[in-house]
């Protein structure tokens, strides 16, 4: 006599392979992420460029998230968290392992996630609009090959230049007689001089220590001393005591290159900060108006944008240094350490 038994019930098929698919899928968008970046690097043409900015964080966006999803419903929170994982993976990424600046990264970051939302948006209206899912992995692979075609179009056009001035003013309660030594030479600058700003309390970028002069006149040279070991010069080019100090920037070894951004050189690619200087202008109450500006050269495509993070953190160094001029004046002597 047979007994027949019911048929044992089969258990769901895991979901490791689709896991593994979008695994996979990230590491290969990192990898053609760093084969761009290198060779831009090594190319003659722009580093900073479409190909880098632009195309790639759309194109690896759209790349993951096909790969990612094929097989598997994905929720719309899963799709929009796509660039937002890619953009943090290739900012870590950058600053671990490629050394990019803080400055930098923290440019690309917005810009990297705006795009990458682009690039999303068509994969995941195709994806919605499709009742089964297309398992072809030939025109996601295809993707890969958008920036690298991008890089050689961006290595044959030069990005346009443009020059910017970044200008700060204070006022303070003294003459331009008085003014004028505590600006000249700021000798042993302590913690708690200056002013709180995003750029060097939220970003972290270095603080200035000392400043010392040699010499009197033009040729005279002003020696910066910053926190992290960084130092750069000012070639003084007009001294009219009283009234104005004007320089261009020298750097006698590349401690702002390697400690802030490698992007920053006095004839770098894309950034190079070129002359500044000092302004005194004696106002009808006796106090002074203490401009400080800083001239600099911009090489992207991207010269508005980076512009307007140059005025920002440009600026709040400047608020900083006058605030340290400003409060030895008004300390008058006893500034002086």
């Amino acid at each position: 006599m047979t007994t027949n038994h019911p048929p044992a019930e089969t258990a769901p098929a895991p979901r490791r392979r689709d896991n593994w698919k979008l695994v996979t899928a990230l590491i290969v968008a990192l990898a053609a992420a760093l084969g761009v970046y290198f060779l831009a690097a090594a190319g003659s043409g722009a580093t900073i460029g479409y190909a880098l900015i632009v195309v790639l964080p759309a194109a690896l966006t759209a790349f993951i998230a096909w790969v990612g999803s094929m097989g598997r419903d994905w929720s719309r929170g899963t799709f929009l968290a796509i660039p937002l994982w890619l953009a943090f993976a290739a900012t870590l990424i950058g600053a671990v392992f490629l050394r990019e600046g803080v400055v930098c990264l923290v440019m690309a970051l917005p810009v990297w996630i705006a795009f990458g939302y682009i690039g999303l948006w068509p994969v995941y209206l195709y994806r919605r609009s499709r009742k089964r899912v297309d398992p072809a992995t030939f025109r996601a692979h295809a993707l890969l090959l958008i920036p690298f075609l991008a890089l050689l179009v961006d290595q044959q056009v030069a990005p346009p230049r443009e020059t910017r001035t970044v200008v700060r003013e204070i006022i303070v309660d003294a003459p331009p007689s008085v003014v004028w030594p505590r600006l000249l030479a700021i000798p042993a600058i302590a913690p708690d001089e200056g002013r709180w700003n995003a750029s060097q309390d939220l970003l972290r970028l270095p603080r200035p220590l000392a400043a010392r002069v040699s010499g009197e006149g033009r040729g005279a040279v002003r020696d910066a001393y910053w926190q992290d070991g960084i130092r750069f010069q000012e070639i003084v080019t007009d001294w009219q005591e009283n009234r104005l100090l004007q320089w261009r920037f020298a750097f006698p070894d590349p401690s702002i290159h390697e400690r802030t951004d490698r992007h920053i050189e006095p004839h770098g690619r894309h950034l190079w900060i070129d002359t500044g200087g000092y302004r005194l202008i004696p106002l009808a109450d006796g106090r002074t108006k203490i401009r400080l500006w800083t001239r600099y050269h911009l090489a992207t495509p991207f010269n508005t944008y980076a512009g307007w993070w140059g005025e920002r953190i440009l600026g709040d160094i400047q608020d900083n240094v006058l605030a340290i001029v400003a409060g030895r004046t008004a300390r008058g002597a006893g500034g002086e350490r």
